[in-house]
């Protein structure tokens, strides 16, 4: 798994009063910002945050004009991630993993923290990140493709998801010689025992890890695959009844058939349409 450091600096955030709900800078200058992110008030400096985030420039005059703090309604990740950016305008170290990568773009885009601003700002740094080491590992591209889910709209808007999408589809069709069972997540090791040459892998290797994904990202993944026509049709098969077996219920278990009877119906549709495009 990859990550990226920012930053330098000890970390100065902390609670007030031992409580989460607001979050503090030590310092010897005494704060001049107060930013709300669901509930929680961070006691900041203008100097560092504004000369790095064009929105809340704007918002920090908005603020002054009316004597209140700075709100930021459905901020991208909550409080943790605005922690997160927050603590890169300080040059405190922050770490970003692909568990964390999309909601820390998806935040640096709502904060506007752009080249124009101040350059080497946090916009650009998560791009090279993403694109050079996020996107070129399977396991890490699969991780960050299931958390635009929660960010679905603004990920979208940002082309982030359709980035990893097509990322792990086209490594799907990579010539199983040149894989090794370390670069899949979920093949169960009482399977890899059995295989029958040491170094071989099968074809449908990658079938499983895509189970994780949720049916939307699942359905894109499969459309690309399939259009691109570099995976044979018995393993598309094979990865779709996968999929399946994973996600249906037993015919049998009508308490849970019934109460996610929706999400089962799209599961299915997105089934049929992608068994319709492969054939």
């Amino acid at each position: 798994m990859k990550f990226m450091k920012l930053g330098s600096k000890p970390d100065a955030f902390q609670s007030d009063h031992d409580s989460n709900s607001v979050r503090c800078v030590s310092s010897e200058l005494v704060t001049d910002l107060t930013v709300v992110v669901d509930e929680v008030k961070f006691h900041l400096h203008k100097f560092p945050l504004l000369s790095k985030s064009n929105r809340l420039q704007k918002l920090a005059i908005i603020a002054s004009e009316d004597n209140s703090d700075i709100r930021l309604v459905d901020f991208p990740g909550g409080p943790k991630v605005f922690e997160i950016c927050a603590k890169f305008c300080y040059g405190i170290t922050v770490s970003v993993s692909p568990y964390n990568v999309v909601a820390v773009r998806c935040a640096a885009e709502y904060l506007e923290m752009t080249e124009d601003i101040d350059r080497g700002n946090l916009i650009l740094k998560i791009d090279v990140f993403f694109r050079s080491s996020i996107l070129s590992s399977w396991k890490d591209s699969i991780i960050a493709l299931q958390t635009t889910t929660a960010l679905r709209e603004l990920s979208e808007d940002i082309e982030i998801t359709q980035k990893c999408v097509e990322a792990v589809a086209l490594k799907t069709g990579i010539d199983p010689k040149l894989v090794n069972w370390s670069y899949t997540c979920n093949r169960k090791l009482d399977v890899i025992s059995k295989v029958p040459e040491i170094g071989f892998v099968p074809k449908d290797w990658w079938i499983e890890d895509l189970c994780e994904l949720d049916i939307d990202v699942y359905k894109r993944v499969m459309f690309v695959v399939i259009s691109k026509k570099r995976v044979d049709g018995d393993v598309i098969g094979k990865a779709l009844k996968t999929y399946c077996l994973r996600w249906l219920p037993e015919f049998n278990d009508r308490f849970e058939l019934d109460e996610h009877v929706e999400k089962y119906k799209s599961l299915i549709e997105a089934i049929i349409s992608l068994l319709t495009q492969e054939t």
